[in-house]
C-alpha cells in the first residue's frame, strides 16, 4: 500500500504503458493503464498494398504514349504503302490515331472512292498476324479536277463512273438482296413499312421455279419517310436480282450495285436496266457474269499461267524481266473476260505464316500493277494474298514447292 496524497493524477509514461495514481478510500493506488496516442496533422490510413497497383497504373500510362505513336506510325504506313501499290499518286495521307485523312485532287468521285477503300483495307503485319489499322478514311468530297492522264471507265464489266451522292441518298436505308440456290433473301432496311410491303410483294411475285423457289423476308424498319424515288431503286434491285442465277443487288450510302450470274443470252438486257439512269442515288458498280463467257475466260487464265509461270525475284515481289511476254498475253486474256477479278498469290509453306501471306498479297499486287500498266481498267482487278493456305502439292519436295508457289486470276463470282 503506497501513501501518496497529490491532489491531481500524475501520468509517467514507459513504452507506451502508463502508470497512473489514482487516490480512493483506501489510500492511493497505482494503476497501470495502456497509452494511446492520437497524432494530428497526417495522413488517413492508407492500404499499403494498393501501391504496387498504383505503380503498375503509373507505368502503364508512360508505355501507352509510344503505343500509342507505334499504332499510328504503322496505321501510315500501310496505307500510303497500299496507295502507292495500287498506283494511287494523287493522295497525301494524314493520320491522327487510326482515323486516316487523305488529301489531294481525286481525278473523279470513281478515284476518291477507290482511295478510300484501298486504304481501309490496308493491312499491317502485328505479332498475331495481319491487321487493318484504319478505322475512318476521310477523302476529298469534290468538286473534281479530272487530270490529262486520267482514264475514263471501260464498259467491259459495266463499271458506272460514280457520280457524287446527296446527303439524303447516303443517308437513306441500306439494303442487299442475294439469291442463292433459289432462295431469295431481303437483308436490310426499308423507310416504312408500306415501302417494305410493296417491295416484298413484288419479290414473292417473281418466284418462279426452279431459279426462285422462295423468299426470306429479313427486312427492318427504320421508321421515316420514304426518300422520294427510293422504291424505284429497291424495285430495281428486285427486278434485276431475280433475272440472275446467282448474285447480289446492293444499294448503300446511296450507290446502286449488282453481281450476277446468269445465261449469256439474258446479260445485254439486264445490263441495261442495272445501269440506266437513277431516280434516286447513283450507279456504282454492276458486273454481268454470263455463263459461257465466266468458263471461257477462267479457261484461258488457267492455261496460260499453267503453261508458264510469273517469276519473281527470290523472296521479293518484283517480277522478274522474262514474265513480260506472258504477262502481256494475260493482260490481253483479262480485257475479254467478264466482271472483276481477283488475283491470287500464293506461297510454299517456307518461312513464317504471317511474312507468307505479306509477300503474296504484296506479289499479287505487283501482277495487278503489271496488268493496269497494259491497259487493264484498275477498276476491275483486285489482289488477294493467301501464303501457304491453298497448295497444290506438298510442300515437302523441291518440286512440290516450286508448284505452290503462284498466281492464279479468278473472276470473281456473284455469291461470293
Amino acid at each position: 500500500m503506497f501513501a501518496f496524497h497529490e491532489k491531481f493524477p500524475r501520468q509517467k509514461e514507459a513504452a507506451g504503458v502508463s502508470f497512473e495514481t489514482v487516490d480512493g478510500e483506501e489510500g492511493v493506488h497505482v494503476v497501470q493503464a495502456r497509452r494511446l496516442v492520437r497524432r494530428t496533422g497526417h495522413l488517413p490510413f492508407i492500404p499499403f498494398g494498393l501501391v504496387p497497383l498504383v505503380g503498375l497504373g503509373v507505368l502503364f500510362l508512360i508505355a501507352l504514349g509510344p503505343f500509342a505513336f507505334g499504332v499510328q506510325s504503322a496505321t501510315k504506313r500501310a496505307v500510303s504503302e497500299a496507295l502507292a501499290a495500287n498506283g494511287v499518286d494523287w493522295a497525301r495521307t494524314s493520320v491522327s490515331g487510326q482515323s486516316v485523312r487523305l488529301s489531294g485532287e481525286p481525278p473523279s468521285g470513281a478515284e476518291a472512292h477507290k482511295a478510300r477503300l484501298i486504304a481501309k483495307e490496308a493491312a499491317s503485319a502485328t505479332p498475331f498476324g495481319l491487321a487493318r489499322p484504319a478505322r475512318r478514311v476521310t477523302v476529298p468530297q469534290g468538286p473534281y479536277k479530272a487530270r490529262p492522264d486520267a482514264q475514263e471507265t471501260k464498259e467491259v464489266s459495266a463499271v458506272a463512273p460514280l457520280k457524287d451522292v446527296t446527303d439524303e441518298a447516303a443517308a437513306s436505308p441500306a439494303w442487299h438482296f442475294a439469291l442463292s440456290h433459289g432462295v431469295l433473301t431481303l437483308n436490310g432496311a426499308m423507310p416504312d413499312q408500306a415501302t417494305k410491303d410493296t417491295v416484298v410483294r413484288h419479290a414473292f411475285n417473281k418466284i418462279s421455279p426452279p431459279r426462285i423457289t422462295g423468299v426470306d423476308d429479313q427486312l427492318d424498319i427504320t421508321g421515316v419517310e420514304a426518300p422520294e424515288g427510293y422504291i424505284q431503286v429497291a424495285m430495281r434491285g428486285v427486278n434485276t436480282i431475280t433475272r440472275c442465277d446467282t448474285g447480289r443487288a446492293g444499294f448503300e450510302n446511296g450507290r446502286f450495285s449488282l453481281r450476277c450470274e446468269l445465261p449469256d443470252s439474258d446479260a445485254a438486257e439486264v445490263r441495261r436496266e442495272a445501269i440506266a439512269s437513277m431516280p434516286f442515288g447513283t450507279v456504282d458498280t454492276v458486273d454481268i457474269l454470263p455463263h459461257d463467257a465466266v468458263v471461257t475466260c477462267e479457261a484461258e487464265l488457267t492455261d496460260l499461267l499453267m503453261d508458264a509461270r510469273i517469276e519473281f525475284d527470290s523472296s521479293s515481289s518484283v517480277i522478274d524481266a522474262s514474265s513480260n511476254a506472258l504477262l502481256d498475253a494475260v493482260a490481253a486474256a483479262v480485257r475479254k473476260c467478264p466482271g472483276t477479278l481477283r488475283i491470287e498469290g500464293h506461297t510454299d509453306s517456307t518461312g513464317p505464316e504471317d511474312e507468307n501471306e505479306t509477300l503474296s498479297r504484296n506479289r499479287a499486287l505487283a501482277v495487278r500493277n503489271a496488268l493496269v500498266a497494259r491497259n487493264v481498267d484498275p477498276q476491275r482487278l483486285i489482289a488477294e494474298g493467301y501464303g501457304a493456305t491453298r497448295p497444290l502439292a506438298g510442300n515437302t519436295t523441291p518440286e512440290g514447292r516450286a508448284r505452290n508457289r503462284r498466281i492464279e486470276i479468278r473472276v470473281v463470282r456473284a455469291s461470293e
